[in-house]
């Protein structure tokens, strides 16, 4: 998995940390994309305006959110029509249950990040991913610090179920997501 990603994604291997989950697409016996999920960011202007969390909040609910690191396909852009979203959407679909056998509780948004220099997003719209906008332009340089980049990276977000913004501000959490 970890010698695909790093052949096939611009951006090469990631690091697991925290949670992290791999998940490999198969079409007729054969790896045809890879995803590796992790820890959402830490704080996301947008994002937690999109969910309506406070600091306090979002402190309380963050694992419930996690991240698309990587997502790459294994064969020539083009190749296969429409194979990107639809690994994609079934990749969303079955994640939380895989989440849950994995680690106890059940995600309800994931997150992503597109390079807009390098690529639409239209993979992850045609999937049922929102777009919030552009961060400021951050990357993390070491546990506790952030330099500024020149790449700016378009947010999406997907609802792993229904009422997930719900489900993030709510008084008390169902007992999957605790």
């Amino acid at each position: 998995f970890d010698r695909l990603l790093g052949e096939y994604h611009y951006m090469g291997e990631t690091r697991p940390v925290g949670d992290f989950l791999r998940q490999a697409a198969v079409l007729d016996g054969q790896w045809v994309g890879l995803l590796a999920w992790g820890s959402a960011c830490y704080a996301l202007r947008d994002r937690d305006a999109y969910v309506g969390w406070t600091p306090t909040l979002r402190a309380e609910r963050q694992k419930l959110v996690v991240q698309n690191r990587r997502f790459a396909l294994l064969c020539d852009k083009g190749e296969r029509p429409n194979l990107a979203s639809r690994i994609l959407a079934g990749a969303a679909k079955a994640l939380p249950e895989q989440w849950r056998a994995e680690f106890g509780y059940v995600p309800v948004l994931a997150e992503t990040f597109t390079d807009v220099e390098a690529y639409a997003g239209t993979c992850y719209k045609a999937a049922g991913w929102e777009p919030l906008g552009l961060p400021r332009g951050f990357a993390r340089h070491r546990a506790d610090f952030y330099v500024p980049h020149d790449r700016p990276k378009k947010l999406w977000v997907k609802k792993l179920r229904q009422n997930a913004r719900e489900v993030l501000c709510a008084p008390e959490l169902p007992e999957e997501h605790r």
